[in-house]
């Protein structure tokens, strides 16, 4: 469940162990400190207290690593296993019965001790459905899909679509040529109209062709929509959404359809060349979106703003990006001026939604920032080993690593800190939870969206890394990750490094160098940032460091990047860097397919975000033109665009995201006067009970924010009837 958690702190146990890492206290203190925890966690379990007491053994483990934590830790794990398979047999029981309320408050208990459990969010939907809550019942299969494996997923998001339209299931004797094809081209990630693989041609192409033949099918003619809105012919896409009302008139984004239908009927109607241009600025900024790229759809909205000056329309669109930035003067100012020009007391109105308690939501969006940043950079540092007074390591080698490892590798594991994996994986949790809320209030607020990416990465998700990569930079910074570096012609000289990839540069930031002999890493002379980490959250307020000690490798001074094993390596005229990224969950892998994989996600951001295309990626089965797939730029904006988004979920304001934080706020609103909450604020207490006391607007607030973000997309069409079953498994 999302909370809106608005100070956070470190955790005694993390302190104590970052202490230990600097003045090296006697060991036996440490294991008295960690023997400690282990008692209070006893403590805590023998009350039924399973996750409090989880978390004195991850303290523990951070602390000094034990097996008697490790043996507490899985053996709560399983205990919470079971209990989460009880709830869903008796869950199972009541739905049988027809009791689908009862059914539905089990599964929500089960949710809210195991957030994101697929099998808890399909039951879920299961029983909205059978309560006739279909908003309900489309949000959680909706989660349920995102989690599920890649051969049911297909299935839940064409149920998904169904429930969203409010239209029959299609007819097991229904086999619609064409539609099969389409939803693969969808769903397939880093499309390009060009690639042989991608099934009958570019979306739009192949929608052109399922207009023809499925002409009453409410999905192909919203796709048809969509379509001739990217093409700058609002006239025809305000035709087909009226048609797509009438054809599924129990939608349930039948709204949100009516308000693109009004806008883009507004667009029609502007007369003359300007009227033309400020289409055409339109389209192609719809364009842009499907690539994630806000600057340029921004850029599109400015100039039609300047062609027509009192098109208010234009302001507010302008006026949702900033909004969406984080941007609260920009906001204002274009919000101001939409309502300076539009005569319609309503959309006035709504205006006034977005700016009530604009200042203050951005005071608690900087306060979960905050929140986070504290907790990612103790992780860091310690991962790193970056301090001031240097940090021994206790990185190990398995037999297999020594016996077969590069030399290189060994070094650079001897200079990374391998911290408990359960640590790190509750303190990113606790991270992801600030983050979430932080990009609730404003989804491409930079800073929340830099942190995101940083820990997707820590899982190796990179789909959903570039989804955020992608707003930081749109607008004008570099995004960047951590490593050890190395020089080609020294192995053993091992750097920990801030890697910032920007569209002229790379920018390698050295934040301490690794004494071998000494075994320690020792503080460069100049600082990297205020955090010792080249600023681990870059923005307007807190630029890149210029003082840093660092490198900066111009494209044209570039002579090629390659994938060697799990390393990237920079090939200049003088010299090669071997870059060893940060995964603090798990072992990396240092030979074979794994480590290529590995090594070429990184390469591949390169040519993302650097433009660089002569790079060299590890073998690993890829097709000629992938990289190029992924570049950043878009070659050929004229072309329909593909969607991308739907395989996973988005990391900014999704319906699914408003519908918790609205459930967070109530839930908060109850126990805000009565259980003490570390470190929060009066202002911050003052503002959930307004945001409470106004969800109606807030939801509105929300639900307008997303749909700029994410922009007109395309929908899955159902081609074949699914019968959901009450899933028993965890």
């Amino acid at each position: 469940m999302t909370r809106l958690r608005i100070l956070g702190t470190l955790s005694l146990a993390f302190a104590v162990w970052a202490l230990a890492q600097t003045s090296q206290p006697d060991k036996k203190q440490l294991e008295a400190n960690a023997r400690q925890l282990i008692a209070e966690g006893k403590a805590l379990e023998s009350q039924n207290k399973l996750a409090e007491a989880k978390d004195k053994y991850i303290d523990s483990e951070a602390v000094h690593p034990t097996n008697d934590a490790r043996d507490a830790i899985q053996q709560i794990n399983d205990q919470q296993k079971q209990e989460a398979l009880s709830v869903l047999s008796e869950a199972h029981r009541l739905y049988d019965a027809g009791k689908y309320a009862e059914s539905l408050e089990q599964l929500r208990h089960g949710l809210d001790s195991d957030p994101g459990n697929p099998s808890f969010e399909q039951d879920m939907a299961m029983c909205y459905l059978k309560l006739g809550n279909r908003a309900n019942a489309e949000l959680y299969l909706e989660m349920a899909a995102a989690g599920t494996d890649e051969k049911d997923k297909s299935k839940l998001l064409e149920l998904d679509s169904t429930i969203l339209m409010g239209t029959p299931q299609p007819s097991p004797s229904d086999d619609p040529p064409g539609v099969t094809a389409f939803n693969e081209s969808y769903r397939s990630e880093n499309r390009d109209s060009t690639d042989p693989k991608t099934p009958a041609g570019s979306l739009c192409q192949q929608t052109t062709n399922l207009k023809t033949a499925l002409p009453a099918n409410p999905a192909v003619v919203f796709n048809a929509a969509k379509c001739a809105e990217e093409d700058a012919r609002q006239a025809d896409a305000v035709s087909l959404l009226a048609e797509y009302v009438k054809l599924a008139p129990n939608a349930l984004d039948r709204a949100d359809a009516e308000a693109l239908e009004q806008s883009w009927k507004s667009l029609a109607d502007l007369p003359d060349d300007s009227g033309q241009t400020v289409r055409r600025n339109y389209a192609n900024a719809s364009r842009y979106l499907d690539f994630r790229r806000y600057d340029r759809a921004i850029g599109e909205y400015e100039a039609a703003a300047r062609t027509l000056p009192d098109y208010p329309q234009t302001e507010w669109q302008l006026g949702l990006y900033y909004e969406a930035y984080g941007d609260v003067a920009k906001t204002r100012e274009h919000f101001t001026r939409f309502q300076q020009l539009e005569k319609d007391p309503a959309r006035n109105a709504a205006v006034s939604a977005h700016v009530a308690n604009l200042d203050r939501r951005r005071e608690v969006y900087d306060a979960n920032i905050s929140d986070a940043q504290d907790i990612l950079t103790s992780l860091l540092q310690s991962s790193l080993g970056v301090s001031s007074e240097g940090a021994k390591h206790k990185g190990k080698l398995t037999h297999r690593q020594r016996r077969y490892a590069s030399s290189r590798y060994k070094a650079e594991t001897r200079a990374t800190e391998k911290l408990p994996e359960p640590y790190v994986q509750r303190e990113l949790d606790r991270a992801r939870q600030d983050l979430d809320s932080a990009a609730d209030l404003f989804p491409l607020g930079v800073e929340a969206n830099e942190m995101i990416a940083l820990i997707y990465l820590q899982g190796n998700n990179w789909p959903d890394a570039y989804r955020s990569y992608d707003a930081v930079a749109s607008q004008g910074f570099p995004v960047s990750f951590y490593a050890q570096a190395s020089s080609g012609e020294d192995s053993k000289d091992i750097r920990a490094t801030k890697v910032e990839v920007g569209p002229s540069a790379i920018r390698l930031i050295t934040l301490a160098t690794y004494n071998p002999k000494k075994k320690i890493s020792e503080a460069p002379d100049q600082s990297a940032g205020d955090d010792d980490l080249g600023n681990l959250v870059i923005s307007a307020k807190v630029p890149p460091d210029p003082n840093a000690q660092a490198v900066t490798i111009k494209p044209e001074d570039l002579k090629g990047i390659a994938t060697q094993n799990n390393f990237v390596v920079l090939k200049t005229g003088k010299e090669q860097i071997f870059l060893a990224p940060l995964n603090m969950l798990s072992t990396v892998p240092f030979e074979g397919g794994a480590s290529r994989s590995y090594g070429n996600e990184y390469t591949r951001l390169f040519i993302r975000y650097l433009g660089f295309e002569d790079a060299k990626l590890g073998k690993e089965g890829m097709t000629t033109g992938e990289k190029f797939k992924l570049g950043f730029e878009i070659a050929r904006i004229g072309m329909s665009a593909a969607m991308m988004g739907i395989t996973a979920p988005m990391a900014y304001g999704s319906a699914v995201r408003m519908v918790e934080l609205i459930h967070a706020l109530n839930v908060f609103h109850e126990v805000a006067q009565g259980v003490r909450i570390v470190n929060i604020a009066d202002a911050s207490i003052s503002l959930a009970d307004d945001l409470y006391e106004t969800q109606q607007a807030l939801e509105q607030t929300m639900s307008d924010e997303r749909r700029a973000v994410e922009g007109m997309q395309f929908k899955l069409i159902p081609a074949e009837p699914v019968a959901l079953k009450f899933k028993e498994k965890v």
